[in-house]
């Protein structure tokens, strides 16, 4: 039977969220955002409708903040990684690490599918170019602490990185006519030292 409650305690409440984005980030994977309604986040959580608006105004509310959080938990990871090995082959490393996240998360990188879109395209453009900025915020970062300089523009950098992550979206189809890790593989190597000193 679904929660009723209506007078839950703050704490009560950052559980339910931690579990509604929890089962947001599974089914986001699953099925998509347009195939994932309301009444199955509530099902999922044992909560009433009710329950779900108190915590969210709408579904895209809840996609959002799962969507950040995902985002934030990857790139932190990937700031670890180069911490780890402040070097260009300690970047390279976390860059393929990285890489491993977004395949296993899809939705971070897949920006161009139509369920994407039906999502992105309902967010403010306030909540697009935050998205877009806590992304460069974590690979300037990364670069400080790799100790690295650039040899072009951070632009440049940024773009030619997001688009070596961006080709996971093709990997199955590229995978059936070359190696497509040892491919990925040699393009950041060799990358790596035309875009850092």
């Amino acid at each position: 039977m679904a929660s009723t409650r209506k007078n839950f305690t703050s704490e009560d409440k950052e559980k339910l969220k931690e579990t509604l984005r929890e089962i947001c980030c599974a089914f986001w994977v699953e099925r998509g955002y347009k195939e994932t309604s309301i009444s199955e986040f509530c099902k999922s959580a044992n909560i009433s409708t009710g329950t779900f608006y108190n915590l969210y105004a709408s579904k895209e509310e809840l996609f959002l903040e799962t969507l950040k959080e995902v985002q934030s938990i990857v790139n932190e990871k990937f700031i670890e990684d180069v911490k780890q090995v402040p070097s260009k082959k300690g970047f390279v490393e976390a860059i393929e690490n990285l890489y491993s996240e977004y395949e296993s998360k899809p939705f971070l990188y897949d920006s161009k599918t139509v369920d994407f879109l039906a999502f992105y395209n309902k967010l403010s453009r306030e909540d697009k170019a935050q998205l877009e900025n806590d992304n460069s915020d974590y690979f300037r970062q990364a670069i400080a602490y790799a100790n690295l300089k650039l040899k072009c523009s951070e632009e440049i950098a940024f773009s030619v990185f997001s688009i070596l992550l961006s080709t996971v979206s093709s990997k199955d189809m590229l995978s059936k006519s070359c190696d497509f890790k040892n491919a990925f593989q040699f393009m950041v190597y060799h990358l790596i030292n035309h875009i850092f000193i």
